[in-house]
């Protein structure tokens, strides 16, 4: 008698917004920040492709600074939303509202500025947050000099209460070495409800995309957080450093120096 089949698993709608509308000032690149290239890539081009390969089902781009140019090194195998002014991470999520109207389900939410993003690490996310119910579930890793990162700040049994950027940091905070890669799973329409609600109450007057944690936390709402495998998979290029960085570290690993 033979054994019966087992069908694959298949993964619900997962539509995914990449913010790319950045300009990128501290790394003075020709390019838009989006489009500068790691390993020959633009950075956007492998966010959405890890995004993508770990489960997402659909692909929002948020564009703004030389928009045009973002699409030429993406593509038109996206959809697009402008985000018009700069106010923040969080007023960009939200400029993708409109394309997911009517949805329920599991939104993930990254920054196109990860080139090194692994898509290991996206369908691990999606997986936990599917498998622990939670309102929110971000990505994490561990930084020995974290500089600028946002820190995740933790209860005492662990629980993750917030994520505080650094420049509005404490010292006891600033000495954190888990960091927020920029990469989450959220519940919708409760993230764009959330959206709503965060403030521009910082020093750089935006909008937040990170206060959205502290709000389910203080809502009582589980937060949960993956750590990356391997943690310079989820730095962020800012700087020309930190893009000499990423282009060591893609050569290295492909064994090209």
């Amino acid at each position: 008698m033979k054994g019966k089949s087992v069908a694959p698993q298949v993964l619900p709608e997962i539509p995914a917004i990449v913010l790319a509308a950045g300009k990128g000032t501290r790394m003075a690149a020709p390019e838009p920040k989006a489009a500068v290239q790691v390993g020959g890539r633009p950075m956007v081009v492998r966010v959405v492709s890890a995004m993508r390969e770990g489960g997402a089902s659909r692909v929002i781009v948020v564009v703004g600074h030389r928009a045009d140019d973002v699409r030429a090194a993406l593509g038109q195998h996206v959809d697009y939303v402008v985000q018009e002014e700069q106010l923040g991470t969080g007023h960009a999520v939200r400029c993708a509202e409109p394309l997911l109207a009517g949805f329920s389900g599991t939104v993930l939410v990254g920054y196109a500025d990860i080139p090194l993003l692994r898509r290991h690490d996206i369908a691990r996310l999606i997986a936990d947050h599917l498998a622990s119910g939670a309102s929110a579930t971000m990505l994490t890793a561990m930084f020995d000099h974290p500089g600028s990162l946002g820190r995740i700040v933790r209860a005492p049994d662990r629980r993750v209460l917030a994520i505080v950027e650094a420049r509005d940091a404490t010292p006891e905070q600033l000495a954190i070495r888990e960091i927020n890669v920029g990469v989450y799973a959220f519940q919708s329409p409760l993230l764009f409800e959330l959206l709503a609600q965060i403030k521009n109450d910082n020093m750089q007057r935006q909008y937040y995309l990170t206060d959205t944690i502290g709000l389910l936390a203080s809502r009582g709402e589980r937060v949960g957080a993956v750590a990356i495998e391997v943690a310079h998979a989820g730095m962020g290029v800012d700087t020309a450093e930190d893009l000499a960085r990423a282009q060591q570290l893609w050569a290295l690993e492909r064994g090209l120096s």
